[in-house]
């Protein structure tokens, strides 16, 4: 067919076509001679009909008179043949619809196919495919919230499915030629009959689980579902190409592996179109999200005393109740429709569930997750050394699945009991926990949006884990961290402070003394630094009955710089009640507060520039104390 319509065209075409060549420049006899088909492109239409597009390159004899002789000689030329058919049990009434000069052919997505007929499928069109789905087949889904019909789908689809003993890894099969198969007698019976299928047969197996249980057994019918709409064509090529081929069966995938053959990557890939649309049609994004806010608005109203996080876990549960699939399917359909919240509910990592938790609204990026797993802990804490140190100082523990700040304020640590995060801490995990990046373990070669969420809901039945490594700049892993260290050394103050306290005897002589020479200076020192006499100083360090003025314990404080604890310690063991309500005691506590490091001078200037009267002894040092 190709070759007589090129015979004509060119024939018909000789002189706007320029055969002309060196030999023979004015050609007066032009025949087609052979054909190369170069490469096809394919057309998807919403029928069983096929468009393609076939470049071929051509080799054209041309004759004509020259000065000397009647000379031959070969030309080249290049056309796009454009051909129709319908693809439905076999190949039938193909047609060349035109024939043009070739010319590289613009890409279009929206309809453009493989060589093996399968369609173009991008991560972020997923919805406008899981929404086309549905209105081809059951167009109210997308217009009230339901659970997905499947019934209804399957006979508008004119699809049958049977219970089947399937092998390990298969969790469904669809069959495209007809063929003899195991199936169970019915859904509630273990007795094995073996019958005659035709194409359009989809065997599920009771015990297989789509991902390991993320889904269910809705999502692998509607997952081989997917394959019959979006890639009937595929089949029937293989029907006229490899006839052996009669049934695609569908496995449990984690990872991606290029094939040994072009066939094998685009199973794969088929593969993925399929896992990745078939939630999507079951929780349909429009009808979904108005479920989920309706359910979250019921649930917040009827618990108002309720955490956020544990709010969000009840969601979920109902939320895979009302569209019968599982917990973790509903759960990444909840934060692929923006419910970022639920990243942090059913969360199962070294064989358990933790509590659920809350986060800043767009703290953690998509490829992103505070969970991470004893075996990556122990690795990222080892060999990372941004981590390692800050894991090594003690400032951070691995608990409940995260790298949270060791403080009694985020982890409680119990004796004979594993180490678990705070209430504060589970409303407020993006304040003190580190977010870590997760490294798919799904190929590049497909976008694997849909899978590489997945290491949010391990199961219970997973065996593998997402690998995940910390980058100290990472989403507020450095105010994480700074955070971190300043509690740190909040807390080594306290205890530094504490242990001092314990060692201060219970007077005020006692305490004095005790001050003078923690700091090592001598009687004549503090008369330098307080502008109390030393002799005065000497009856305050050794005689009981001696107390001082308000006005010479803080001098007494300032020239000794005490921390503000130390300093409220002496004045009320000097008989003073600093705490009583009156203006001159608030801008005292002002000055012991925020300003101990000074020195008399400075505490007199601002006791001046408030209007304080009473002076503290003047002959203090002027130098800021050490």
């Amino acid at each position: 067919m190709i070759f007589n319509r090129l015979k004509t065209h060119v024939y018909q075409n000789k002189q706007r076509l320029n055969l002309h060549t060196s030999l023979v420049p004015d050609p007066s006899y032009v025949a087609l001679d052979d054909i190369h088909v170069m490469g096809v492109t394919f057309k998807e239409t919403d029928d069983d009909r096929i468009l393609f597009r076939a470049a071929v390159q051509t080799d054209i004899v041309v004759k004509g008179r020259t000065r000397r002789d009647y000379e031959e000689d070969m030309a080249s030329a290049w056309f796009a043949v454009s051909f129709t058919g319908i693809l439905r049990c076999g190949l039938t009434m193909v047609t060349i619809t035109s024939v043009e000069d070739y010319t590289q052919e613009r890409f279009n997505k929206e309809d453009a196919l493989t060589k093996f007929l399968v369609p173009y499928v991008y991560a972020k069109d997923l919805d406008l495919h899981a929404e086309k789905f549905l209105k081809k087949y059951c167009p109210r889904a997308l217009e009230t919230p339901m659970p997905l019909p499947i019934k209804e789908v399957l006979e508008a689809m004119c699809l049958i499915v049977y219970p089947a003993p399937l092998p390990d890894g298969i969790f469904g099969r669809t069959y495209f030629n007809s063929a003899t198969v195991d199936i169970y007698k019915d859904r509630n019976s273990e007795e094995i009959i073996s019958v005659e299928i035709d194409e359009g047969t989809i065997l599920v197996s009771p015990d297989s689980f789509f991902m390991r249980n993320i889904g269910c057994t809705n999502n692998t019918i509607i997952h081989e579902c997917v394959h019959w709409d979006k890639h009937y064509k595929f089949f029937e090529l293989q029907k006229l190409i490899n006839p052996e081929l009669t049934s695609i069966s569908c496995k449990v995938v984690e990872q991606y592996k290029k094939g040994k053959d072009d066939l094998s990557n685009e199973l794969e890939w088929m593969e993925w179109q399929a896992s990745a649309i078939a939630p999507k049609i079951l929780i349909p994004a429009c009808t979904g999200r108005m479920k989920l806010n309706e359910i979250l608005i019921s649930l917040t109203h009827a618990f108002p005393n309720t955490r956020r996080a544990e709010i969000m876990q009840l969601a979920i549960s109902e939320f895979a109740d009302f569209f019968q699939v599982s917990t973790m399917a509903a759960k990444i359909r909840a934060i692929e429709l923006g419910f970022e919240q639920a990243a942090g509910v059913f969360n199962y990592v070294d064989g358990q569930y933790y509590p659920p938790f809350s986060f800043t609204k767009g703290a953690l990026k998509k490829d992103q997750t505070f969970i991470i797993d004893r075996n990556n802990a122990i690795f990222e804490s080892t060999f990372n050394e941004a981590l390692a140190n800050e894991y090594r100082a003690g400032r951070f523990i691995h608990a409940g699945g995260m790298f949270v700040i060791n403080d009694p304020k985020y982890v409680s640590i119990q004796e004979d009991a594993a180490a678990e995060l705070t209430d504060y801490a589970l409303e407020h995990i993006d304040e003190c926990c580190l977010v870590f990046n997760r490294e798919t373990r799904v190929s590049k070669h497909y976008d694997d949006s849909y899978y590489r969420i997945c290491f949010l809901c391990r199961d219970a039945d997973s065996k593998s884990f997402v690998e995940a490594s910390y980058n100290p700049r990472e989403g507020k892993n450095e105010d994480v961290v700074k955070r971190a260290q300043e509690m740190a050394a909040i807390m080594a103050e306290a205890k530094r402070i504490s242990e001092i306290l314990e060692e201060i005897p219970p007077t005020f002589h006692g305490t004095l003394d005790y001050h003078v020479k923690r700091r090592g200076y001598t009687n004549e020192k503090m008369e330098e630094r307080t502008g109390i006499s030393s002799r005065m100083i000497q009856d305050y360090r050794n005689k009981r009955d001696v107390k001082p003025t308000l006005p010479s314990v803080l001098a007494l404080c300032i020239g000794l710089n005490l921390h503000p604890t130390f300093s409220y310690d002496l004045i009320s063991k000097a008989g003073h009640n600093i705490m009583a309500i009156s203006e001159e005691n608030m801008i005292y506590r002002y000055l012991i507060d925020n300003h101990h490091m000074e020195n008399i001078r400075m505490w007199n200037q601002k006791l001046q520039d408030a209007g304080i009267t009473q002076q503290l002894p003047k002959n203090g040092n002027k130098n800021t104390a050490p």
